[in-house]
């Protein structure tokens, strides 16, 4: 079944998922873009899938909060070698507004594009917008996202969590992860150490990266960091370790927010 990724949620309303056509739906050859000459691809056989490392969220219509009016939009995109979308077009649309706000900001996330033998491509994805309306916590939800978007380190925290529970996404979610990485740059001591702990448990590990966040983690003081960073050491080489440390020592020096 397809990847599905929770995108962006809550706001006047909740806008759950995104996921890459998968590798059974691959075709033998690359696809073509028609709006130029450059292939596109669709993640697996060697094509890694685009990470979103910017999603606005979209808003209900007028027309459709005062119906009210739910529903969900799904978009097909290609995301380019420079991370941008295009060729967004909506695939079942539901009108009443929904649609358009949906096309408004897709066309404005960000990726880190997808790859093929280490060298970015465009990929192809389909993007599914599901639009309700929920209560009281919607308000929470955007208040967390205006102090993110600030750099609030706190706030990324949170609507990370936040996202790792969508739809029992656990810590897969690539946008929860965006906001996890994002508030663990901005100093969160408890963020770098579960950047730690998601890179560590990868199924291909990047153990430099790991040690960093956890060495990060530990300098800050934050529990747990100590034996984690004890326990991967072990499994690594003096030249894995080297690196790590190479990467710690270069980190610039960010404030907790």
């Amino acid at each position: 079944m397809p990847l599905k990724i929770t995108v962006a949620f809550y706001l006047a309303a909740l806008v759950t998922g995104v996921f890459c056509l998968n590798a059974q739906e691959q075709p033998s050859g690359d696809a073509q873009n028609s709006a130029g000459p450059a292939p596109v691809f669709r993640p697996g056989h060697g094509v890694t899938e685009p990470r979103p490392i910017y999603v606005p969220v979209p808003e209900f219509s007028e027309q459709a909060l005062t119906a009210p009016y739910q529903g969900t939009c799904t978009l097909s995109i290609v995301v380019g070698e420079d991370g941008k979308p295009r060729n967004v077009k909506v695939m079942n649309p539901i009108g009443m507004g929904p649609d358009e706000k949906a096309i408004e900001a897709v066309s404005n996330w960000r990726f880190e594009p997808g790859t093929k033998d280490g060298k970015p491509v465009a990929v192809q994805l389909m993007v599914e917008v599901d639009f309700h309306l929920y209560g009281n916590n919607d308000r929470r939800i955007a208040d967390l996202m205006k102090q993110a978007a600030k750099g609030d380190a706190k706030a990324e925290l949170e609507l990370s969590t936040v996202y790792f529970k969508v739809q029992d996404s656990g810590r897969n979610d690539p946008v929860g992860l965006m906001y996890l990485e994002r508030a663990a740059k901005h100093g969160s001591p408890r963020a770098q150490f579960l950047m730690g702990e998601h890179i560590a448990h990868e199924s291909a590990p990047a153990y430099p990266k790991a040690y960093m966040w956890y060495a990060l983690a530990q300098r800050s003081g934050y529990k747990h960091s100590d034996k984690a960073l004890k326990q991967l050491s072990a499994k690594m080489t003096q030249e894995q370790i080297q690196a790590g440390q190479t990467l710690v020592d270069n980190w610039p020096i960010a404030s907790t927010k």
